[in-house]
């Protein structure tokens, strides 16, 4: 599991988080961002309350260490489209980084009471069974995790001699930051694109074909290659960037497709590529996507029962009863004359007639 956080370097302040199974990517720092300037209200569970977590709104400047998807033109193409100053850690100094890997080092630590934890080295693990013992899903992780970090928010920072919420709002930043009014358009603007030029009734990306009615008056007008964006998680919808400036949203030519993933397409071309070479088509892309969905499926199924009958293995009892005689039945040889035998009282019936 990866996270990706972003703190306010004046008052430590959390202002937005983004968990996911996969590494570290465009998306993540994309739904990062998305994070940090949506408004935050979160419930304490089993309860009304809401605890307060205040950050909401466009930051001035950012600073990031020199990955390369810090350096990604979509990255750097949305900073400036929305006046965020980007501002790299210089190489070698590690310090700069500092503030973000005490923030995480705090929040690890809280993690590692959770069920199903793997600690932080194989040796603090032990024979712990981790796999066992998880019992979270990804989205539970996330409540907990926006909880830890209203808690973190309320806790003394050593540093600042006073909590980071109060910091926060001593600076007047309750306030102050730049809200963004349509916080769809600031996702999609950091989502990752490919250059792509318009068909005569579709555009296509990953081998799959896209439409909108708006398209129609764009074909034959001169429109270049075009951006056009994309959720790696789910790639029934793209944003389409035209010359005049729109962001144009086309979803699949054939809507009845189900919504696929980047990882899912990838798979599905490699495996048709190995056995048969060439490039797949849109309707063998789906169709293997399908099959192997199944596989994985009948995959999960197996490993299900098999979890069971172990489970049901392990309750079985580990040793025999006791035999006792006294509670056992036994047939009884009617042939054996030495058998001991008892007499049988005979008695006339009246109601029987000879």
């Amino acid at each position: 599991m990866y996270l990706t956080v972003a703190i306010d370097v004046a008052t430590r302040i959390v202002l937005g988080v983004f968990v996911s199974f996969d590494a570290p990517s465009a998306l993540s720092i994309a739904l990062c961002l998305d994070h940090c300037v949506r408004r935050k209200a979160i419930h304490v569970p089993e309860t009304l309350e809401e605890l307060v977590w205040p950050t909401s709104g466009i930051p001035k400047a950012i600073h990031v260490d020199n990955g390369q998807d810090f350096h990604s033109e979509a990255f750097k193409s949305a900073s400036e489209d929305w006046g965020i100053a980007v501002e790299y850690r210089p190489p070698g100094a590690t310090h700069f980084g500092g503030h973000i890997e005490r923030l995480i080092g705090t929040t690890m630590g809280a993690v590692h009471v959770l069920p199903g934890t793997t600690q932080s080295s194989a040796a603090e693990k032990g024979d712990y069974d981790s796999e066992r013992h998880a019992a979270l899903t990804l989205a539970e992780f996330e409540d907990w995790l926006h909880l830890e970090v209203c808690r973190y928010h309320n806790m003394v920072h050593e540093a600042l001699g006073r909590t980071p919420l109060a910091a926060w709002v001593d600076l007047g930043e309750d306030t102050a930051g730049r809200q963004v009014v349509d916080v769809e358009a600031f996702r999609t603007s950091f989502l990752p694109f490919e250059w792509r030029k318009f068909g005569r009734t579709r555009i296509t990306l990953f081998g799959v074909h896209y439409w909108s009615d708006i398209f129609a008056s764009l074909v034959g007008r001169g429109q270049g290659k075009v951006q056009v964006k994309y959720d790696p998680r789910d790639l029934s919808q793209v944003w389409v960037l035209v010359d005049d400036g729109r962001m144009i949203p086309a979803r699949y030519r054939d809507l009845s497709r189900p919504r696929i993933s980047l990882w899912e397409s990838r798979r599905a071309r490699k495996e048709w590529h190995d056995r048969h070479g060439g490039r797949i088509d849109e309707k063998a892309l789906f169709q293997v996507i399908d099959a192997q969905r199944r596989l994985a499926e009948a995959a999960r199924q197996k490993t299900r029962i098999a979890r069971l009958e172990s489970e049901r293995a392990v309750r079985l009892p580990k040793q025999k009863p006791t035999r006792d005689p006294s509670r056992e039945m036994f047939a009884t040889d009617t042939g054996n004359p030495d058998l001991p035998t008892y007499p049988i009282e005979e008695f006339d019936d009246p109601r029987r007639k000879n």
